[in-house]
């Protein structure tokens, strides 16, 4: 009896904590669609209420989650979540409600009230907390190095010696200025990235998902290795919904491994080309992710030459695993798929084809320069129309659960977004309070010797490190204030060593041994992880070399003319071409190693070089070139040898697969 009235009580608790979530969800999608109408509030209360409703429905829904619980756990965890609330709640309310005290007081000068010095403290706490449920430990980790580093800094050796910092300043600092919590990354997740996501949110509650993964079907599904390549095409088209490489593995994932699966591919393989593919949807142009938005505010650039920045590297990037994939499935002697019910083109077009229309807008919008927030909220109107307009069969209730969905959504995905960007305004902080960022860039210089290249590989190997586990956002937001102005004395473009350094955070959800993106796909398809971030890493080999062209020949991020940008892209096709030969190793036959060594070889000799003269270019290329022809009809004379013997495979299969 008492079992069942425990459960009884867990499971109504459970309902209005979900509930209250659900409400606080909605309340802030409203606030922010108020906002892009309307306009900001100031920044020291408008920021804070952002967070501060983030974080309650982050707190809300794990509470809901912990109620059936029963014993002391349950209690003592309920209690920290109510505390954690409370605290969150009166650290940024009295932010608003003394905003005009506050904007009147002189900075670092103003003595601070006991209030505001434990209200700080509080709110640092909750941070912590939000950011160990939602991000993990090691984020935690290295944010109290750098709060601890405020206090020891004058106990340090040069480089890291700095004058050091009372708790009262860093808590100033952190909370009652625009220079910590409230800097950049959390003012582009309230201003921009909420709108961004709550548009996808509501695209994917109108069922754009389907819509773009029939699209995809249709496009590629009686082709060669057609469902692999409709993981592509169906990833490229989903990651305008969505910034997250894993809710891009688990969403079209769950169609396209299965179906790889039953295509003849193996279930690690499967899972390897969702997650590179699924990966390149934090660089594909709409909406790339919240570090691409904190990318725009930090290089002070409209959105829409971010957008233009980021085309062809990330048309490359697909194009790239489309070519793996049609590799593999020519050389597993894969055929076409012969099904009836594949959809066709125009009728999924014709059927939800108008979804596309806000989306283009959008796209409009932003590169006709205007603002992310305006594009933002009428590409959400447009779609809202026309979900009214064309949907109307699903009757009123229908169409409210629709909004509903959205509406509750997107502040869930917004949560651990807002937690990573407050830990990384923290950072930031710390870095311009103590001057660790100009130190840096002389400590990179003279562990790099000067050697551009050598620089580019400890920064590639930092933002990869640092990457495995941690949000794209937060890996960008510190390496963006540490590590990119080293660059500026070698004479890097500014936005060619951000692209550099947001493409490898990205690329680290691929790379072992913490693939996140690998992980959840092998999750999906049943396959061993480690062999399927084995796949993800070898289709994804050639997309590792594309962030050294934005150093050399920024012209690759449309920073040049068209017959410089034609020249840079010609000599990539190629060179990517080259590189997916030798790591699938088939180009019509088996390829020998020494094939593939030369494919790989002259694939990296073609990446444009400024150091090297046009003449010796040529002559080398033609060198290398030769020697991988020599090495290639070798091959095709052992082949054509070995079928002459009757050795070969029934159907040109590689007998070693």
């Amino acid at each position: 009896m008492t079992t069942v009235s425990a459960a009884g009580e867990g499971s109504g608790l459970r309902t209005v904590l979900r509930h209250a979530a659900h409400a606080v969800a909605i309340g802030m999608s409203l606030f922010h669609i108020h906002a892009g109408i309307f306009g900001e509030a100031p920044a020291l209360a408008y920021r804070p209420i952002h967070l501060a409703l983030a974080f309650a429905v982050l707190l809300l829904t794990a509470a809901s989650m912990r109620a059936p619980e029963t014993g002391a756990k349950r209690w003592i965890g309920l209690a920290w979540d109510t505390a954690m609330l409370i605290a969150v709640l009166a650290s940024t309310l009295f932010l608003v409600f003394d905003q005009t005290r506050i904007s009147e007081r002189m900075e670092y000068m103003t003595r601070l009230l006991t209030a505001e010095r434990v209200l700080g403290a509080l709110l640092l706490l909750v941070v912590l907390d939000v950011v160990r449920r939602s991000i993990g430990w090691p984020m935690v980790v290295i944010t109290l190095v750098f709060l601890v580093y405020t206090q020891v800094g004058d106990s340090l050796p040069y480089p890291f010696w700095h004058r050091g910092y009372s708790i009262d300043r860093v808590i100033e600092q952190m909370y009652l200025t625009v220079d910590g919590i409230w800097t950049v990354p959390l003012a582009v997740t309230a201003s921009y990235i909420f709108l961004f996501v709550l548009f996808g949110s509501l695209l994917v509650a109108s069922g754009a998902g389907e819509f773009f993964t029939d699209l995809a079907r249709a496009l590629t599904g009686r082709i060669v290795g057609g469902p692999a390549k409709t993981a592509v095409v169906s990833s490229a088209f989903f990651s305008m919904l969505s910034g997250s490489s894993t809710a891009n593995v688990v969403t079209t994932g769950s169609f396209t491994i299965p179906a790889m699966k039953r295509g003849g591919f193996s279930g690690s393989f499967a899972g390897g080309v969702e997650a590179v593919a699924s990966t390149g949807g934090q660089i594909m142009p709409p909406i790339m992710g919240a570090a691409a938005f904190i990318m725009m505010e930090t290089l002070g650039v409209p959105y829409g030459d971010i957008m233009i920045a980021a085309i062809l590297p990330a048309i490359f990037y697909f194009a790239t695993v489309f070519v793996m994939v049609d590799l593999e499935a020519r050389r597993l002697n894969l055929r076409p798929a012969e099904d009836e019910e594949m959809p066709k083109v125009w009728p999924v077009l014709r059927s939800r084809g108008y979804l596309l229309v806000p989306v283009i807008f959008m796209v409009w919008a932003l590169v006709s320069g205007y603002t992310p927030a305006r594009a933002g909220v009428w590409a959400i109107g447009m779609l809202a129309a026309m979900i009214v307009i064309f949907d109307r069969r699903k009757g009123v209730r229908g169409l409210a659960r629709i909004f509903a969905d959205a509406l509750i959504n997107a502040p869930k995905l917004i949560a651990p977004i807002t937690a990573a960007c407050a830990v990384g305004g923290i950072i930031v902080g710390v870095v311009s309070m103590t001057g660790l960022g100009y130190r840096m860039a002389t400590i990179i210089i003279e562990t790099s010797h000067g050697i551009l290249p050598l620089a580019l590989a400890l920064t590639m190997v930092v933002a990869v490190i640092m990457g495995m586990g941690m949000p794209t956002s937060a890996v960008y937001v510190v390496l963006a204030v540490i590590l990119a102005p080293a660059f500026v004395d070698f004479g890097v473009v500014p936005i060619a060593v951000h692209m550099f350094i947001f493409y490898y955070a990205v690329i680290s959800n691929i790379t072992p041994p913490l693939a996140v993106a690998s992980f959840a796909a092998a999750a999906v398809g049943n396959a061993d992880p480690w062999r399927t971030s084995m796949h993800a890493v070898r289709l994804g080999l050639p997309v590792f070399a594309i962030p050294y062209v934005f150093i050399y020949h920024p012209e690759f991020l449309a920073q040049g003319t068209i017959g410089e940008i034609a020249y840079v892209c010609l000599l990539m096709a190629i060179a990517i071409f080259a590189i997916s030969v030798a790591s699938i190793g088939w180009l019509k036959v088996p390829l020998s190693r020494a094939t593939r060594a030369a494919a790989l070889l002259f694939a990296l000799l073609l990446l444009p070089s400024e150091h090297v003269g046009l003449i010796y270019q040529i002559a080398i290329l033609a060198g290398s070139f030769a020697l991988f022809w020599l090495c290639y009809t070798l091959d095709l004379r052992r082949k054509a040898g070995a079928a002459t013997a009757g050795t070969a495979s029934p159907h040109g299969r590689d007998p070693a697969s």
